[in-house]
């Protein structure tokens, strides 16, 4: 992905890409039992050229309808990067609440980090960048889990990426991270081997 999507971003093909995905996590819910899989909801990305589009409501609705499937079983990613123009973004946002959808900020602290922009935003979940988290590794130093204890006093939740090792996993867990995502749990898989390992 750090290969193909900003070419994929730079020529356009970004935003076609975007509604392949989405509509196959739909079709992914609409054809198998994603509760007994240990699934509460699939988190989809939306890219910074997906968030301009007027209709992006409308699209993403309609691929609900045909799959009939509540907006609340997937969760919609966005990085900060996205966050451009600050009122178009919001009108977006709004929108796509109002249809049911939650959203969660992806990749926090791998740009310019504003804190006081998050809170203006309706994010449940707080996506912490994989460089932080290994950063923190490096340093143990009481920066990452003020922020962590921070977000979550704000009401939100608390996702760390990159998590590689059980240690990792036991020290994000200690300091309050509600959940954690990385190669230690598994690998990206393509859809039937994901059934058969997890159906």
């Amino acid at each position: 992905p750090d290969l193909f999507i900003p070419v994929a971003e730079k020529n356009g093909l970004i935003d076609g890409i975007g509604d392949i995905v989405f509509r196959k996590a739909c079709a992914f819910i609409h054809e198998h039992d994603i509760g007994a899989m240990g699934l509460k909801w699939i988190n989809v990305n939306l890219s910074p050229i997906q968030c301009l589009r007027r209709d992006l409501t409308d699209r993403l609705t309609s691929a609900l309808k045909q799959y009939d499937i509540p907006a609340g079983l997937i969760h919609l990613e966005i990085t900060e990067q996205s966050i451009i123009d600050y009122a178009m973004m919001k009108e977006q946002i709004d929108g796509l609440r109002d249809a049911g959808f939650p959203f969660v900020l992806d990749d926090y602290g791998s740009g310019y980090s504003n804190l006081t922009r998050v809170k203006h935003y309706p994010f449940i979940d707080i996506k912490l960048d994989m460089e932080v988290v290994w950063d923190y590794f490096k340093t143990r130093d009481s920066l990452l889990p003020h922020v962590v204890t921070a977000f979550k006093e704000l009401g939100f939740t608390v996702t760390a990426e990159g998590i590689e090792t059980q240690e990792m996993a036991d020290v994000l867990a200690g300091i309050g991270c509600n959940h954690l995502q990385g190669y230690l749990f598994d690998r990206p898989l393509p859809i039937d081997e994901f059934v058969k390992k997890y159906g």
